[in-house]
């Protein structure tokens, strides 16, 4: 049976891929956050629309909706309890 490195990337279960690719999507958020900027997805629970997303900061959660041109506006913070929690789509929940 082969192990998790010497299958490939296609054949990798669920729990498998995020084994792998966790702590190189770690690596890079504390990268991003290191030089003060966020991330932006879309969670199905916030974001009524297609152009609503999620900017997450460091410290902070936005919601924000993104015009035909890429800019944001900010719509609400969100309040995640003064600690990052991490968000619906999260790659390190099971």
């Amino acid at each position: 049976m082969k192990t998790t490195l010497q299958k490939r990337i296609f054949d990798l279960s669920q729990a498998e891929l995020k084994e792998l690719l966790q702590p190189v999507a770690e690596e890079v958020l504390q990268k991003k956050w290191a030089k003060d900027g966020y991330i932006t997805y879309h969670d199905d629970a916030l974001c009524e629309g297609p152009n609503i997303m999620i900017h997450e900061y460091k410290d902070r959660l936005e919601l924000v909706r993104i015009d035909e041109i890429g800019k944001a506006t900010l719509l609400k913070l969100l309040d995640n309890g003064n600690e990052r929690t991490p968000p619906a789509n999260d790659y390190r929940r099971a």
